[in-house]
């Protein structure tokens, strides 16, 4: 079976982004079983994500649309369905045309500076190509400025029931308590939203299941301390969007799959570069939603696998108490706080040395790439500062690459790619 390329019908507006993304990515599916089924589990979490949204008003669910670190298990308890909004933009970026289709609408009404995440999901928004209209809308007020002028605009436009997490800008007992009380006003939001209590024991089903993906993240995180590291770098993205899926069963079945995967990697000897690791690479930004055969591509030219990113790397927060409604809202605002990106891109600089610090510490690194999203400069801003932990504590010099992340147009893959394998080769010693 040949893929087929859908882009021209959403470019011209004929379909819209939610069937693309389906369409698309039941297409690669169906040519995953035809040619490697072995790694169909790799598509399956894509799939059953993206039809769960597009089917979700047709079975019975409300969808609730959501952008930055909201209580998305609770989401799932009320029995409707979340629609994580980065995940769309990280979906179309590969696709520059269209990627770029949306970026250029949106810079109609808004400043070039916006971050091209955001640009996409208020640009699809203008385009009315959606292909669904949440029934609510929850954002919160972190990572960043853009995403602080986009969500306001989308708010207004899609004119939906609105909840608003205000993220205190530190980490403390008081910010915990902070985001503790919204959590129990979200509720209360939800209730009134679906016309139902909230019913303990789904959320307790609810909450087994967040426990069981957090423990599996985990495990497949620490599989990568291995050497070599038995996974690749291009699984680093999928499991970045876990905490927006984190009640999910599906993401229990990618989860159980690729730790068995890995572990079958590493008892057979084998590794995630096929001629042999030679670098084990952090990205302490954003990764690369552009071009993500890149990282397949580092892996077998250079033996450079992508071990972790900074921004990415997920810490297991688990419900204990599930009989405790105060200690579950407690753990509801702990993993707002832990939500991957906002530790490092949304708050002061130390929360992100200390990730930094415990992935050096831990994965065996010996190469470090600041993957600079020129959307993101508030974590620009941080850049001398890291970079200098990490020589003095380290000894390795960070390549400070600017790309965005999400608009090919500004970098192309021969030009990152090269600029990479000229630091591999000519300034990192190993």
């Amino acid at each position: 079976m040949a893929y087929i390329d859908h882009s021209p019908k959403v470019l011209s507006g004929e379909m819209s982004t939610m069937d693309f993304i389906c369409t698309t990515i039941e297409s690669k599916l169906d040519y995953a079983l035809e040619k490697n089924p072995d790694t169909r589990w790799i598509y399956d979490l894509q799939v059953a994500t993206w039809c769960s949204i597009r089917d979700a008003k047709k079975n019975g669910k409300k969808v609730i649309a959501f952008g930055g670190p909201v209580p998305v298990d609770l989401i799932y308890a009320f029995g409707c369905q979340p629609y994580y909004l980065d995940q769309l933009p990280l979906s179309l970026a590969p696709t520059t045309a269209v990627a770029s289709k949306y970026i250029d609408l949106c810079e109609r009404y808004t400043n070039q500076s916006m971050c091209a995440l955001d640009k996409i999901e208020l640009g699809v928004l203008l385009a009315d190509e959606y292909g669904i209209t949440p029934d609510a809308f929850v954002y919160s007020t972190v990572p960043c400025d853009s995403s602080r002028i986009a969500y306001p605009n989308m708010q207004k436009i899609w004119n939906v029931p609105t909840f608003t997490i205000d993220t205190p800008f530190r980490r403390d007992e008081r910010g915990l308590r902070y985001l503790a009380k919204q959590t129990l006003e979200f509720i209360e939001f939800m209730e009134e939203l679906t016309g139902t209590k909230l019913d303990w024991d789904k959320f307790k089903e609810t909450m087994e299941v967040a426990n069981k993906t957090n423990e599996l993240l985990v495990k497949c995180a620490d599989l990568r301390k291995h050497t070599p590291c038995p996974l690749p770098g291009t699984l680093c993205i999928s499991n970045a969007c876990m905490s927006g899926q984190a009640a999910d069963p599906a993401m229990v079945d990618f989860l159980e799959k690729q730790l068995e995967t890995g572990q079958m990697i590493i008892d057979m000897g084998l590794a995630a570069c096929p001629n042999g690791e030679k670098y084990r690479m952090m990205f302490h930004q954003n990764m690369l939603w552009t071009d993500p055969k890149t990282y397949g591509y580092l892996e077998r030219e250079y033996g450079a696998v992508c071990i972790m990113d900074a921004l990415g790397h997920f810490w297991g927060n688990y419900y204990e108490n599930m009989d405790d409604k105060d200690d579950c809202v407690r753990i509801l605002a702990k993993k707002m706080m832990d939500f991957p990106m906002i530790h490092g891109a949304a708050g002061p600089v130390d929360y992100y040395r200390d990730r930094i610090k415990y992935l050096m510490d831990n994965f065996n690194i010996n190469v470090s790439v600041f993957f600079g999203h020129i959307g993101c400069k508030h974590t620009w801003a941080s850049t001398k500062i890291l970079s200098e932990y990490i020589f003095e504590n380290w000894g390795i010099p960070t390549l400070n690459l600017d790309v965005d992340c999400i608009d090919g147009r500004y970098k192309g893959p021969d030009e990152i790619r090269k600029s990479i394998g000229e630091y591999l080769e000519n300034v990192v010693r190993l």
